[in-house]
């Protein structure tokens, strides 16, 4: 579970948005200051969370130390004021979080640490003006609150930091093809300007005299000794570590909370020290619970907040599930469904037993859900994470919960636990929750599901029912539209034209050509990214319209090439970048403009040495050699032998470039250490296809040669589970998906096994049948869902086959356990279930194009494969 997605749920209860933005550039939750009136000779601009002021005809600096202000909910307001009447008389410019969701969104729990805590940026000109900011509003906020600013040297005891780094927008491309922000050397060359949780100084600074006191202390290490010998980590958040200790005095080896003050936010703005202190009262009050974590001490060191418990030598239930589910394999075997069912009951009359004690203790656990239900060796399961429990037993509402296992707002107390029991039962048979976040009603198409496909007794749904409640109130999304659709699947008798018409309205109706940030909503990559690429933005989904024979709506290429002219981003690859965008131009008919942006972005090519299909050398290398056919030109087909060559130079030496570290999901530890990229975005299986396109463009051998050990390169990475899948074994989890997965590695694996016999190769498409004939799948989506592994599997044993076409159908069967309605048009939820998304890798456009591969071979589900035949 990706926790950076619940940040962009606040703001549109249908549609990722940013946290603090809504539909007309405002938002309810402003700060009052917001909207105070701009100063005369002023300029004022409002982004998603920033409101940005700056003194007219003033030259703001590229960089240079910037001064950043840390607050609290209850005084944020209070130090935006204290600043804005500092600044303005002195012509500072400075910006600010502009809402109460752009602050929560900034520093909740699992916000990105090397940002968190931000609350006003201020840029001096010098270090005059430096020193001005900071012994003057030094003197205006002593004592006042905030959370510790990682990334910066603190000034003093209050609320001010500072760190050097860029003042205006500046990036570069880096050779992994990351376009990051940056900052120039006295020499005139650009550097990574990385936000880490650590204060950093360039090389060629000298920090000045204000700062030296400040930069001496943070790098002092503490003199208290701290009592425990860390082992290793568990989980990072913005609130603070959990860890696997030993204590210095006798040994005991534990479980360490760690809570940093004024951090970590819940919805209520409640900070981790606080949810600390709740976790700590809350387990002395439940001593002697067996199942229950035994707490050891409470203490504090460096202004953190540290709880010693009980460690648990266990595995996780949602782990637990992942490797025994049944559904997972190609084959649903009556038997294996038998012992999952009486396992899972079992384990949910555990967790009851164990809830009910917990009640009589007049206790509310308050965050139930398969990540914080521990199974032990012996088979006992146990609780672990307190923090949000209480002891309103009667009034309880819930602050924060995992997406599905949150309670309407109407249940309190004990009645919230009671919810998230009946939500556990269900998830252990149908894992798709999340999905209630948009529709509670979804619920009971789940339960069908989970008796149509598991032997449980009558009783046990009933107890599902009976723990939801009888009439659910309606969630934010059902008010604003989602519902049922007027067209379902039903199986046989679906109307599937009828389904794929209603889709691709869907798409065309979310459209917000008024926007300049993107034209549909899509993936929070999309913010990160930028709104016109192939993957998360506008240009995949305008080709997927279009290759599924629908016409775009009016004005979107207008707008592509509107959004090109205003992005910084010269980012060249095909999935994130121009490229992209340069091949669907070339769709709509817009050729000319789209050689234009070949021409433009092709210098940036000598400084890229990734070799992946999604941003680096084989993306652009494949889409060169489709220019050369469309337009007939021998000088795109040199170009792309001359990046085919540095690809196949990678390939040899078997080696991807680093990538810049930037991504949040990294620096939180959401993404657990693997051993390196695979699979057809982002690892050997795209330059392999570039090796077989330039082996057919050329008949030279050599690529051909090339393209087989690229695969194998991937082949290196999976595994063939207990379930007789093949997977990339990402260290963490076993992947099956075409993005970095095994389905990927399967879909060029099979163009390749056309051209010559292979044997590894040939063993490993049997197993990737399996793998693409499971019966379930968590998202829906193309990239990394059901509709992906239903296009695959059709791609690489044809759809004549036999067995391909009853999987195919039981495919399409359960496309309804995802599917939604939004004012009456067919959706699907986007990655992690909890929203819509209209894109092509995780969304609407995506399934669309997949399901009109599958349905009538007349379209590619992805670039540069070849066309595949219908499923009769």
């Amino acid at each position: 579970m990706d926790k950076r997605y619940e940040n962009y749920c606040m703001a549109d209860p249908v549609f990722f948005e940013a946290p603090g933005r809504s539909d007309n550039g405002a938002s309810g939750t402003d700060f009052e200051i917001s909207g105070r009136p701009v100063p005369e000779g002023w300029r004022r601009h409002r982004g998603d969370m920033w409101l940005e002021l700056h003194p007219l005809d003033e030259h703001m600096l590229e960089q240079g130390w910037k001064v950043h202000a840390s607050g609290t909910m209850d005084n944020a307001e209070r130090i935006i004021e204290t600043v804005w009447e500092y600044c303005v008389p002195r012509r500072y410019g400075f910006k600010f979080l502009s809402s109460r969701h752009a602050f929560l969104g900034q520093n909740g729990k699992y916000a990105p640490r090397g940002a968190s805590g931000k609350l006003i940026t201020i840029y001096p000109r010098n270090e005059e003006e430096l020193t001005d900011v900071l012994t003057g509003l030094a003197a205006l906020l002593e004592g006042e609150p905030g959370p510790y600013i990682l990334s910066d040297a603190r000034y003093k005891a209050g609320p001010l930091y500072v760190r050097y780094g860029g003042f205006r927008k500046r990036e570069i491309l880096l050779e992994s093809g990351d376009v990051v922000p940056a900052m120039q050397r006295p020499d005139g060359k650009l550097i990574p300007d990385i936000r880490r949780p650590i204060f950093q100084v360039p090389a060629w600074v000298t920090p000045p005299d204000i700062l030296k006191e400040s930069i001496e202390a943070r790098s002092l290490s503490s003199e208290d000794t701290f009592p425990y010998q860390i082992l290793k980590p568990l989980h990072f958040s913005n609130g603070g570590g959990i860890y696997v200790a030993k204590r210095v005095s006798d040994g005991l080896q534990v479980v360490l909370k760690e809570a940093r003050p004024h951090a970590g936010l819940d919805m209520e703005a409640t900070d981790a020290v606080t949810r600390l202190l709740r976790e700590r009262d809350t387990l002395a009050k439940l001593e002697g619970v067996k199942g229950v974590p035994r707490l050891y001490e409470h203490f504090t060191a460096w202004d953190h907040h540290f709880l010693a418990i009980e460690y648990f030598d266990g595995e996780r239930l949602s782990s637990k599930e992942a490797q025994t589910y049944p559904l997972l394999g190609a084959d649903e075997g009556a038997e294996e469904k038998a012992a999952y069912t009486h396992w899972a009951i079992d384990v949910c009359r555990q967790v009851e037993t164990l809830l009910g004690e917990i009640h009589d203790r007049g206790v509310v656990y308050g965050d139930l859900h398969p990540h914080n239900v521990l199974v032990l060796e012996d088979g006992r399961a146990v609780l672990v994470d307190f923090e949000t429990s209480s002891f309103d037993s009667e009034g309880f509402q819930q602050a924060m919960a995992a997406p599905g296992f949150a309670a309407p707002r109407e249940y309190r107390g004990t009645r919230v636990d009671i919810y998230a029991m009946a939500i556990l039962r269900l998830w252990l048979f149908m894992p798709l929750v999340p999905v209630l976040t948009l529709d509670r009603e979804k619920v009971h198409d789940l339960i069908d599901a989970m008796r149509e496909n598991f032997p449980v007794p009558a009783e046990y749904g009933e107890a599902i029912r009976h723990g939801l409640g009888t009439s659910m109130p309606r969630t934010k999304a059902v008010q604003a539209g989602i519902g049922r659709p007027l067209v379902q699947v039903q199986g046989g008798a679906t109307d599937w034209p009828r389904l794929l018409d209603s889709m691709a309205a869907a798409i065309k109706t979310s459209a917000t050509p008024e926007r300049s940030d993107r034209l549909f909503p899509g993936d929070v990559r999309q913010f990160s990214h930028v709104g016109e690429t192939f993957a998360f933005g506008a240009a995949g989904v305008l080709y997927a319209l279009q290759e599924s024979g629908y016409e775009v709506p009016e004005g979107a290429d207008d707008w592509l090439l509107s959004a090109v002219e205003r992005s910084s981003t010269n980012q060249p690859g095909f999935f994130d970048g121009l490229h992209g965008v340069a091949h669907t131009l070339q769709k709509l008919g817009r050729e000319e403009e789209a050689l234009q942006l070949i021409e433009q972005i092709d210098p940036a090519l000598d400084q890229l040495t990734n070799p992946n299909l999604f941003g680096g050398l084989s993306g652009i290398g494949l889409n060169l050699l489709h220019f050369a056919e469309v337009a007939g030109d021998s000088t795109m087909s040199a170009r792309a032998a001359r990046l085919a060559e540095r690809v196949a130079e990678s390939i040899a030496s078997g080696g991807f470039p680093r990538a810049a570290g930037t991504r949040s999901e990294a620096e939180l530890g959401l993404v657990r250490k693997s051993k390196g990229p695979a699979g057809l975005m982002h690892g050997w299986s795209g330059p392999a296809l570039l090796m077989l396109r330039m082996y057919e463009h050329t008949s030279d051998i050599s690529w051909l040669d090339s393209a087989f050990k690229a695969s194998h390169l991937d082949l290196d990475r999976c595994v063939v589970s207990s379930f007789n899948t093949l997977n990339v074994d990402e260290g963490w989890r076993l992947n099956p998906y075409i993005e970095t997965g095994a389905a990927g590695v399967a879909i060029v694996g099979s163009e390749l096994l056309s051209h010559r016999e292979d044997g590894r190769l040939l063993d490993a498409i049997g197993a990737a049948r399996n793998t693409c004939a499971g019966g379930f799948f968590v998202q829906p989506s193309l990239w990394n869902g059901r509709v992906g592994q239903m296009a695959a599997l059709q791609y690489i044993t044809g759809p004549a086959d036999s067995g391909t076409v009853q999987v195919t159908r039981r495919h399409l069967e359960r496309l309804s356990w995802h599917q939604l309605g939004l004012h009456g048009d067919v959706v699907f939820p986007g990655f992690q279930l909890m929203r819509i998304s209209m894109d092509y890798a995780t969304g609407n456009a995506g399934i669309l194009l997949g399901l009109k591969s599958v349905l009538s071979g007349t379209a590619s589900f992805l670039p540069f494969l070849r066309q595949t035949q219908a499923v009769s």
